[in-house]
């Protein structure tokens, strides 16, 4: 997709004194459910007059239209951005340049050991062909003349030199072996080596063009900074421990973690980091709500209507509603528009590799405590804690919540969240002492025949709870009974 930035255009095109290449590092990031707006800050000393600043380090990808640049020190005076017809960017990290060259330099050893094996061997061949030469010797036509004593000593002179060259062949061999023995141990740290590289070479090759022309009034220190938005490559995600200590009044206490995870590819090393509840990827308006029209059609013409074309007309299905970090003053701002979490201290997620944990807060809410039970699917009756969320902030859905009763596991699931103000049900396992059961004592339907006398059914069923703990229990146990939309089937 071309880009362009007609405002840009509006200034005059100056004869620029100098060109700076300016490396950028992520300094800060703003990370939302699905997105991530990122803030990456540069530094140099320039002086008098007007320059470009090549800024380095933006990686190819972002949302373009979402780059903004400011300049304290100097005054922007316009944009240049590139997708096409850009200068190659040299742009490595220390850590990916060391391990490169520990690679290259395996593999330069490599290539020596092989070259000495292989200079060993030279050796061999050439008693090879030595003893290729006794044996065409052997066949010589005119031997056959000879008397027998030329015979014995040509024997003897052949037999002696294609041992001694049969020696030096093997020799040789053995010694090229010797010398590959090397090798095994140099293609092991060829192979860490590589797998070094690879846990730093995380980073995306391509980069953007991104240049700023500026005018300095004075020599001395400028500061750039960089913003821009990068959709669905970065995510948070909210866990949840939730607490439970039973009595009268059960306390119940959330503690809030947050797993964050990051491919954008660019690095984001001793970053401060935000996590905020704002779904920026959501819509910022309400959905447009169309005219209904109603018609009457020939019926010919409706039946012959695609399945495609009748499924328009259907109202749109509706949907249900591992580096750990401890806690360091981690602050919270809230808002109508969301809840942002400052985490304390710098933190460090390399792209595509790191999962992050952070230790968020904890709350402390109170509940009311009961038992439920549904006697036609479960044995036993389970714990419901009904609260309100008292806090004055969202407690957004995540698809893991533990739950544990006095500090013990009961099991986990996933919460919907709660706003400020809203009252929710949480589970917190089984009461294994609270027991059901469920019978079906009566069960009977009319008669059945060509006639029919009767077309009633009647069923009569028990539920039998008992109460094996230590402690009376508020029990609410739901079942059934069928209902009926057709006018002639009643139901008493």
């Amino acid at each position: 997709m071309k880009l362009f930035f007609p405002l840009f255009l509006l200034f005059p095109s100056l004869l620029w004194a100098e060109t700076f290449l300016v490396e950028t590092q992520v300094n800060e990031v703003t990370l939302h459910p699905e997105s991530a707006f990122i803030t990456r800050r540069g530094e140099l000393d320039l002086e008098q007059g007007d320059h470009r600043l090549v800024l380095l380090g933006v990686p190819y990808g972002v949302t373009a239209e979402s780059i903004r640049i400011s300049v304290d020190g100097a005054t922007k005076q316009s944009l240049i951005y590139r997708e096409d017809a850009a200068p190659p960017q040299a742009y490595d990290s220390p850590d990916v340049i060391l391990a490169e060259a520990r690679i290259r330099d395996i593999e330069k050893q490599i290539q020596t050991v092989q070259d000495e094996a292989d200079r060993a061997r030279l050796a061999a061949t050439a008693a090879q062909s030595t003893i290729g030469f006794l044996d065409k010797l052997g066949e010589n036509e005119g031997l056959a003349t000879a008397d027998a004593d030329t015979l014995r000593s040509v024997a003897r002179m052949i037999g002696q030199e294609a041992q001694a060259a049969g020696k030096t062949a093997h020799d040789a061999e053995i010694e090229a072996r010797k010398i590959e023995q090397q090798l095994e141990e140099l293609h092991e740290e060829l192979d860490a080596a590589k797998a070094a590289l690879a846990a730093v070479a995380l980073e995306d090759e391509e980069r953007q063009y991104l240049a700023v022309e500026v005018s300095a009034a004075s020599d001395g220190p400028v500061t750039i900074e960089v913003t821009y938005l990068v959709f669905y490559n970065s995510q948070w995600l909210p866990t949840y421990e939730f607490h439970m200590q039973t009595s009268d009044t059960p306390a119940i206490t959330i503690k809030r973690d947050a797993l964050v995870s990051q491919n954008t590819g660019e690095n984001w090393t001793d970053i401060t980091l935000h996590l905020s509840t704002v779904e920026a990827v959501e819509s910022v308006s309400p959905g447009y709500l169309p005219p209904l029209r109603r018609r009457i059609v020939n019926p010919q013409i409706a039946a012959r209507s695609s399945s495609a074309d009748m499924s328009r007309l259907s109202e749109p299905s509706i949907e249900a509603p591992v580096i750990v970090e401890a806690a360091e003053s981690m602050s919270t701002a809230s808002g109508e528009t969301g809840v942002t979490y400052t985490y304390g201290r710098p933190v460090s997620i390399a792209s595509g590799a790191d999962v992050l944990k952070l230790e968020l807060d904890t709350l402390a809410l109170e509940g009311e405590l009961s038992a439920r039970a549904v006697p036609l699917y479960d044995k036993t009756a389970y714990r419901i804690v009904e609260l309100t969320n008292t806090s004055e902030e969202e407690i957004i859905p995540s698809y893991l919540a533990l739950r544990f009763v006095d500090g013990v596991l009961v099991g986990q699931d996933a919460f919907e969240g709660l706003v400020p103000g809203e009252e929710a049900e949480i589970g917190f396992g089984k009461i294994k002492g609270l027991q059901l059961e469920r019978f079906v004592l009566g069960r009977s339907e009319g008669d059945r025949g060509l006639i029919s006398r009767s077309n009633e059914r009647e069923e009569q069923i028990e539920i039998i709870v008992t109460n094996l703990t230590d402690r009376t229990w508020p029990l609410r146990i739901l079942d059934r009974v069928p209902f009926s939309e057709q006018e002639d089937l009643n139901i008493t």
